[in-house]
């Protein structure tokens, strides 16, 4: 689901996604990557969505917004986020208290262009415009 303030900026895709025995299936059928390319194992040895430099491993930026490689085919828990109307992510306060290492630069950087509840209507029509535009070039 993509709420309808989003602004494509992938903050999203810096969360940790836990996988399905399905989400794992349909990932390597759709993108014909092998599981070892993109998931890893947490502490307690379920499988998790790879992350590389803070981000999950298929997210790229094109035009100056966050897309999904495998958008067709992301797993259950993306399909499902933010699970209501309005994403609402940069204003979390886990965000509020980062450090300034690699990896969180890279996260404060997305933050700049994530909605909050003050985000003009045109700056989230703009987003959803170079989105369309993106998603007809890689298409």
């Amino acid at each position: 689901m993509i709420p309808s303030n989003c602004t494509f900026c992938g903050l999203c895709c810096t969360l940790t996604v836990r996988l399905s025995r399905k989400d794992i299936q349909q990932i390597e059928k759709g993108s014909g990557r092998k599981r070892e390319e993109f998931a890893v194992a947490d502490a307690d040895g379920k499988p998790l969505l790879k992350r590389e430099n803070g981000w999950c491993t298929f997210f790229k930026r094109e035009g100056g917004i966050g897309l999904c490689a495998i958008y067709e085919n992301r797993p259950g828990n993306c399909r499902e986020f933010p699970g209501k109307r309005l994403c609402d992510l940069a204003e979390n306060p886990i965000y509020k208290h980062l450090s300034d290492n690699s990896e969180n630069k890279r996260v404060k950087m997305l933050l700049k262009n994530a909605p909050i509840s003050e985000t003009p209507d045109t700056a989230i029509e703009e987003a959803k415009r170079k989105a369309a535009e993106a998603f007809k070039q890689t298409s």
